[in-house]
């Protein structure tokens, strides 16, 4: 569906009023900025639509809601002021409304509303429509003293990085949602697994405050390499309804990833274990009971600061609890990523084979009756012409006959002959001119087929006996393969027989 407008901002006034006389507020940067990036992103110029005359004791404009069903997405600014504010409350709701009216507020389980958190408020206070939205963190907050930081061009050059980083992370995913509406019509509250069901899925635990950078990186590392990333909403702070979401993404996912840094964490009501070791603590459990592999990152230079986060990695270290299926692994970032990407190239690995295998398994009979099946017709070269009743009566049955080749050297004669065993569907050894020794190297090959890297077992086995008579070939039997006995002539029946296996 096409919209008029591609962005509307919602924002307090208060939270525009720059610090610094004469310099923009901090939404007007914000907005400019993000203007431009999508723009870069898109290809296009996005219209991104506030209302820069908002007043704080302007009454609600009706005339701003009516625009709202023009519009494809809304950012809201989320701060103190504008959860206490009953106009910004109100347009949350008012756009909630509005999306239900026309395509849905949640596309392919992402919310039409992209939650901006300029001032860390807490979650049960956010607009209740989107508290269980995850939101992007224009902030920080200092690991020793707990002070929090906002994200801005102002405030030094770290930050400012930081800053660029997230406003970056916003861009892109907003320039995804935006190319999504416009490529295709998705149906309303599409789940995440009808749309990417091919997406291999990975769990990037929540972690303490002084990991956050850390994992920042490691999400922006797996969305670029196209992973879907769990959680995609706000994990609840009721540790039963924790427990019940966290295994429900794990069900879904093939790897999960636990980042332990300095401090215990936030411990959920309900329980006395932080979010950050019941979050382990469950995919430990599932790993025990499904394929789900699991690391455990501990960032180099990391001590823990508090008595429960020390016992907690004592228990790691010992193996003493949560450590099932998991790798626990030291060191830098950068190494870390390394350890995550080959075993996500391995899990892709397994998958793909697994895919493969899947689709030969599946592939209708009928398939096999279309093509003409394959007979390898083995025989030493002093037979080659005695071969030619057999392998007419073969190939006016329907069938494709293949013959080994003379010519080359050996090791060219060699390969082609395990080629032939890997593709065809029979395999039958005319045995005639041919000493025994020849005859039980070619049997031999019957038992090593698998080995060679054949999928499939051959649909059928068979040795021709043709003449001269011997004694040696009227005691031949055969546990590997079927004995067709042609001296006296071509047993058709016999044939047949074997042509109906296949």
């Amino acid at each position: 569906m096409q919209f008029a407008k591609d962005i509307f901002i919602s924002y307090a006034h208060i939270d525009d009023e720059s610090l610094i006389e004469n310099q923009k507020g901090w939404i007007s940067e914000f907005h400019r900025a993000l203007e431009i990036r999508l723009a870069q992103l898109l290809g296009r110029r996005p219209v991104i639509w506030r209302d820069p005359a908002l007043q704080g004791n302007h009454i609600f404009d009706k005339q701003i809601v009516d625009q709202f069903a023009q519009v494809a997405v809304m950012i809201s600014i989320l701060t103190p002021r504008y959860v206490k504010s009953e106009w910004c409350v109100r347009e949350v709701n008012e756009f909630y409304d509005c999306c239900n009216t026309n395509i849905g507020f949640s596309i392919n389980n992402q919310a039409r509303i992209f939650k901006v958190i300029k001032t860390p408020v807490k979650v049960e206070v956010h607009p209740e429509k989107i508290q269980n939205i995850l939101g992007y963190e224009f902030y920080n907050t200092d690991p020793h003293t707990g002070r929090v930081k906002e994200l801005a061009q102002v405030f030094g050059q770290q930050t400012e990085k930081l800053y660029w980083e997230k406003l970056d992370d916003l861009a892109n995913d907003l320039a995804g949602f935006l190319d999504g509406l416009e490529s295709a019509s998705p149906s309303r509250n599409t789940p995440a697994s009808s749309v990417t069901k091919d997406i291999t899925r990975v769990y990037l635990a929540e972690s303490s405050y002084e990991t956050k950078e850390f994992r920042d990186s490691l999400r922006r590392e797996l969305q670029d390499s196209g992973y879907h990333i769990y959680p995609d909403k706000q994990l609840p702070l009721v540790a039963p309804v924790l427990t019940e979401d966290v295994s429900a993404y794990l069900k879904e996912t093939r790897l999960s990833i636990h980042l332990i840094g300095e401090h215990y964490g936030i411990i959920p009501e309900g329980t006395q274990k932080s979010i950050i070791e019941l979050q382990n603590e469950i995919a430990a459990a599932a790993s025990g009971n499904t394929s789900l592999e699991r690391l455990i990152w501990i960032p180099e230079g990391q001590t823990a600061r508090e008595e429960r986060q020390q016992n907690f990695i004592n228990k790691l270290n010992e193996g003493s609890e949560g450590i099932t299926g998991a790798d626990l692994i030291y060191g830098s970032l950068e190494d870390f990523k390394g350890v995550m990407m080959d075993k996500l190239a391995a899990i892709e690995k397994e998958k793909n084979k697994a895919k493969e295998e899947a689709a030969v398994e599946s592939k209708p009979a009928a398939d096999a009756s279309k093509s003409p099946a394959i007979v390898y017709l083995i025989c030493d070269l002093t037979d080659l012409d005695d071969i030619r009743p057999l392998e007419d009566f073969l190939f006016n049955q329907g069938c494709e006959v293949m013959l080994p080749i003379f010519e080359g050297d050996e090791s060219m004669i060699r390969e082609d002959h395990v080629e032939n065993l890997k593709m065809c569907d029979a395999a039958v050894i005319f045995y005639g001119n041919a000493n025994e020794i020849w005859l039980r190297s070619k049997t031999r090959d019957f038992l090593k087929i698998s080995g060679y890297g054949r999928e499939k077992p051959l649909g059928a086995k068979a040795i021709y006996i043709a003449g001269p008579a011997s004694p040696a070939k009227e005691r031949l039997r055969a546990q590997e393969a079927e004995v067709i006995n042609g001296i006296n002539g071509l047993p058709e029946d016999k044939i047949q027989s074997l042509l109906q296996k296949l």
